[in-house]
């Protein structure tokens, strides 16, 4: 019996455990949509999550939610009662855990292994080698050997979202299957696409070194393209930002905006302004970024420390090599077309996402690895053993 040929609401109770705050960005959005598209699917879906910092935000507050008590002060995140609230969720059958390194994910495993229940895990790119190196190396060595490898192999599959994350994640030595499985995006209706005479180009997210936001700047520094403006929607590392604003004024550029954390219609209003939506990361195990301007019919680039060949293969944007010079004439490229050829790469991504990436796609994909897991279904095509 293959998947197409049974019912996809199946009654399973899947428990997950990761986190709905707003301000986690990408993680918390591609989850929450995961959530309530497998809810719409007939899996009863919930998240099991720390309680919100004082002020703090859900993605989205239409999926259940299992709360459990703020954990020590730490990076760790260690709760000594975690593992008590866990048990106290009656029957899953399913659990699956989002992220790695911290406790929560050794608790989950532990939770699942004594109910002898299956569990998944899902890294969010935290086992790329950049990411392991980029802080606590030597701890995260340490945690992968004593104690993370064993809890992957034991896993009943960990999934990922592109094929480059499962070869870093075999290079380590996993061997359990591993599911490859895109993050989702929620296809609706979006503000068209505003149209005047600047060429304006977005960078959207966290501020962070990783992310490279100082090419950009550096690119409209070296172009000078006329009735141009760059917008730097996001927050995070205070450091950095503020670098950033230093490096605008040394640079001398006066057509550079700074918004900050955007939501809701506010961001909706500002992304329907850009011509352009640059994702110049080191590494990236997915990139929501450029789910969020396809979807809106923007057309993008993407360096190749993300997945994104589909940009070209789709002709809805620019795949380019991780450094300035590339990032530069990529940009140079978009900005000397015509704002109709623009809008012609911007519905190639539209139907990009529509087939690939929309949350009714993606939630067949996962249910059904749900139902291989249980034994209710034949391995699905995106696993890999």
């Amino acid at each position: 019996m293959s998947v197409s040929d049974i019912e996809m609401s199946t009654g399973m109770k899947v428990l997950h455990f990761g986190t709905l705050y707003a301000s986690a960005g990408g993680p918390a959005m591609s989850t929450y949509l995961s959530l309530k598209g497998l809810r719409a699917l007939g899996t009863d879906a919930l998240m099991a999550m720390f309680e919100l910092p004082d002020l703090g935000a859900l993605r989205g507050d239409d999926v259940p939610i299992v709360w459990c008590r703020k954990p020590w002060r730490g990076k760790l995140s260690y709760s000594p009662i975690l593992k008590k609230e866990l048990l106290a969720v009656e029957h899953p059958d399913i659990y699956h855990i989002q992220g790695v390194w911290q406790y929560p994910s050794y608790a989950m495993a532990d939770v699942a292994r004594r109910r002898k229940k299956p569990y998944l895990i899902t890294p969010r790119g935290m086992l790329y080698p950049q990411d392991i190196q980029k802080s606590n190396a030597l701890f995260k060595r340490i945690s992968l050997k004593w104690r993370l490898l064993d809890d992957l192999n034991r896993a009943a599959c960990v999934h990922v979202t592109c094929e480059e994350e499962m070869k870093h994640c075999r290079a380590l030595g996993v061997k359990s299957p591993i599911a490859v499985i895109p993050n989702p995006v929620e296809v609706k209706t979006y503000l068209p696409m505003q149209t005047d005479d600047i060429f304006r180009v977005g960078y959207l997210g966290r501020l962070s070194p990783r992310k490279n936001v100082e090419s950009l700047l550096t690119a409209f520094a070296q172009l000078n393209i006329p009735q141009s403006e760059l917008l730097i929607i996001g927050g995070g590392d205070e450091a950095y930002e503020h670098y950033l604003r230093q490096e605008t004024q040394r640079m001398g550029l006066t057509n550079v905006t700074f918004t900050g954390f955007l939501s809701g219609e506010e961001k909706d209003k500002t992304l329907s302004s850009l011509s352009l939506l640059v994702m110049p990361s080191e590494f990236e195990n997915m990139g929501n970024v450029i789910l969020e301007g396809l979807i809106r019919g923007i057309p993008c680039i993407a360096t190749k420390g993300a997945p994104w060949k589909d940009l070209e293969d789709a002709h809805c944007g620019w795949w380019v090599n991780y450094n300035q010079e590339a990032i530069t004439e990529a940009i140079r490229q978009a900005s000397m077309m015509d704002s109709k050829d623009l809008a012609v790469m911007g519905a190639n991504g539209k139907q990009l996402i529509k087939s690939k990436y929309a949350v009714e796609v993606v939630v067949k994909q996962l249910n059904s690895l749900y139902m291989w897991i249980m034994g209710r279904a034949d391995k699905p095509s995106f696993v890999y053993l």
